[in-house]
């Protein structure tokens, strides 16, 4: 019985530190979900930028259709395109934080974790961003990442569309077939540039490109709105407000 209690208490700070936090997330996400069904929207969201060809790309197709989306930069390729960066600001787009780095916080330390949030959050208001929107690398958050967030006024920004484009592509028609089930939704994306990925001869930066302009085909023929992860939250402030 000696080890029981060690064990124990390991595996309680195991279910606290990792598996409240999936558990959170997931609820989370039920209620973005819902939020995105209630008022018929549809939000654009690309992660690991900004990619030297298609950021730039995205932006002039966003800018063609008059709208706008929500990118989730690293910190590290923030300060490789200035330029780029001050255009999406300027243009009304989100500019959130996706870390300094991309460290996943399960496998990563927890102090080397905290600062690596620190450090892409520094970066991102100094290049005009949003100091409350982060999207967690690889979608990982532990109890520590929590309570970090919850300390520093931070909004965890989750999806509830996952297209895959950057691991295993997913069919556009698969993609827009979810949306039209869930009734709207967050849509996850990578503005980074890459090689082709297996057999499928289309380039990512084509790819991302053509999906969105579907997507925006899709929004358009359905009567969705599109929004940025801001203007969605603005959507349930003044919900809430109508109903106080």
């Amino acid at each position: 019985m000696s080890g029981f209690w060690p064990l124990l208490l390991l595996g309680v700070a195991g279910f606290l530190w990792f598996l409240v936090p999936f558990a959170w997330r997931r609820m989370q996400e039920r209620e973005l979900a819902a939020r995105c069904s209630a008022a018929r929207a549809i939000v654009l969201s690309y992660d690991d930028g900004p990619g030297a060809v298609l950021t730039p790309a995205l932006l002039d197709l966003l800018e063609a259709r008059q709208v706008r989306a929500s990118f989730f930069m690293l910190g590290d390729r923030i300060a490789e395109r200035p330029d780029t960066v001050r255009r999406l600001v300027e243009a009304g787009h989100d500019l959130g934080s996706h870390s300094e780095k991309h460290l996943n916080a399960w496998f990563a330390l927890p102090w080397a974790v905290s600062r690596d949030v620190k450090a892409g959050m520094r970066t991102v208001v100094r290049a005009g961003g949003r100091p409350t929107l982060f999207r967690p690398p690889y979608g990982k958050v532990t109890l520590g990442g929590l309570l970090q967030a919850w300390r520093n006024n931070i909004m965890l920004c989750w999806w509830t569309v996952d297209t895959r484009d950057s691991w295993a592509r997913r069919p556009t028609e698969d993609v827009l077939a979810e949306i039209k089930a869930k009734g709207g939704g967050v849509v996850l994306m990578h503005d980074y540039d890459s090689y082709d990925h297996g057999s499928d001869p289309v380039s990512h930066v084509d790819h991302v490109l053509g999906l969105s302009s579907r997507i925006l085909d899709f929004a358009r023929e359905g009567g969705f709105r599109v929004l940025t992860v801001s203007e969605l939250q603005g959507v349930k402030a003044r919900e809430e407000l109508s109903l106080a």
